[in-house]
């Protein structure tokens, strides 16, 4: 048997119900993974309230998790029973034990803890994506970083510290300035102190703006996003936590802005590329190139106060569900 969160009616997190499943044998191409931490994320808010996603009930959310291969399908050669893996993007994460497809999986190094693993292989990878391919920081390069204490923009200003770029970011509340700062990032503005975020910005890089931002809150800072990048410059939408951005197009066209607005699929759409970025994200972890990976955890049955506290806001770094 497992322990399975079921939501027979979508809506707040007061939705979720535990129950007690069997869990069958793996099929052609699948494995039955014994799952030891379940990653929690804004997208999970979305397919809980039924905004994104849908299909009959019972439904159970969560997309991502890291625990061990307990058998394996007709197939199925690249995982043998005991591998440490991980996976993102495969929805059915809120359980003990569950069926999934072996091309979903990536291999977790001994060095990466199962919670390490569900709370940073989706924020790690889109992270690695946008570093490396929306926009390749380098040397030299000014950034902007919306949520810089989130779990992606924790992320997303360590490596691109490691970059060697100059990071400015930006927090909901003044409550987490020190949470960015310790991040690495070499400025932070909170969006509740009433400090013009824009006009400080100029006056850090003379002027110019800054050559990218960043932004995966969407309606509340794309607004900013917009002017305070450079002429000519890119802004790289890739969520919204606040809700959809309403983008002004004529302002976009008169500075030659280069609107992204990627996702991970997009960037690593491929399973080698993505177990290679992968590796060089573990790879960061373990030499302490990213820092210290901050994680909130709570029991699988708890994750109506996870998802409460996560819509809050009141977290920083990420939230795990432990099996």
């Amino acid at each position: 048997m497992s322990l399975v969160i079921h939501q027979y009616a979508f809506g707040d997190a007061g939705t979720f119900t535990a129950e007690q499943e069997t869990v069958g044998e793996p099929g052609p191409g699948e494995v039955r993974l014994r799952q030891r931490a379940v990653g929690v994320n804004y997208i999970d808010l979305a397919f809980r309230s039924g905004a994104v996603g849908g299909g009959g009930f019972p439904v159970t959310i969560g997309l991502e998790a890291a625990g061990d291969v307990e058998a394996v399908g007709p197939g199925v050669t690249a995982f043998n029973v005991g591998d440490r893996v991980t996976y993102t993007s495969a929805p059915g994460a809120n359980a003990e034990k569950r069926l999934i497809q072996a091309s979903s999986l990536l291999r977790l190094p001994d060095g990466i803890t199962y919670e390490q693993g569900a709370a940073m292989t989706a924020k790690g990878l889109t992270a690695g994506a946008l570093i490396t391919k929306a926009y390749p920081v380098g040397e030299g390069d000014v950034i902007l970083v919306h949520a810089a204490a989130g779990g992606v923009g924790s992320l997303l200003i360590r490596w691109a510290k490691a970059a060697g770029a100059v990071v400015i970011g930006t927090v909901g509340s003044t409550a987490k300035t020190a949470a960015a700062e310790a991040n690495g990032a070499d400025h932070v503005y909170a969006l509740d102190s009433g400090q013009d975020v824009v006009a400080e910005i100029q006056r850090i890089t003379g002027g110019r703006g800054v050559d990218a931002v960043f932004d995966g809150v969407g309606r509340d800072t794309v607004g900013l996003s917009l002017r305070a990048v450079t002429e000519n410059g890119t802004v790289v939408l890739f969520g919204a936590s606040s809700g959809q951005p309403a983008v002004d197009e004529e302002l976009v066209s008169r500075r030659g802005i280069t609107l992204s607005r990627p996702s991970l699929d997009s960037l690593v759409p491929g399973h080698d590329e993505r177990q290679s970025l992968a590796d060089e994200l573990f790879g960061l972890v373990v030499s302490g190139d990213l820092g210290e990976t901050v994680v909130t955890t709570y029991p699988l049955t708890d994750i109506a106060r996870a998802h409460r506290d996560l819509e809050s806001r009141r977290t920083t770094g990420s939230l795990v569900l432990t099996v």
